[in-house]
């Protein structure tokens, strides 16, 4: 049975066009789903995450939505879905606001969700 797939910034990242004085950066919306997931580990089990690198082109990401859709963080639907947020490219669905996501992981997975 295929799995939802989870595409995550990973931490610490250099941006080039940034100083960030040798320490590296995190994506926050990132980070968000990320303490998502810390809060049910089980979903780890449940969907496959992957961490991909600040530069780009984001090769996993572009061969499933498309090269004009490399932002993450990124929810690639196994199933179609008309949950709040889902959207489509290339015939694959996915969602790309983190708060939806969490909703979406909610319903799908039956953890609690985020307080509106």
């Amino acid at each position: 049975m295929a799995k939802d797939k989870l595409f995550l910034l990973a931490s610490g990242f250099e941006d080039p066009a940034l100083d960030d004085g040798g320490k590296g950066w995190i994506c926050a919306a990132c980070a968000m789903v990320e303490g998502y997931l810390g809060y049910f580990p089980q979903l780890r089990e449940q969907i496959d995450v992957a961490y991909l690198p600040f530069k780009r082109p984001r090769q996993p990401i572009i061969e499933l939505i498309g090269e004009t859709r490399q932002g993450m963080p990124v929810l690639i639907l196994a199933e179609p879905s008309a949950a709040d947020g889902v959207e489509t490219l290339n015939g694959q669905t996915f969602i790309a606001d983190e708060k939806a996501i969490l909703r979406y992981l909610a319903a799908q997975y039956g953890v609690s969700a985020p307080h509106p």
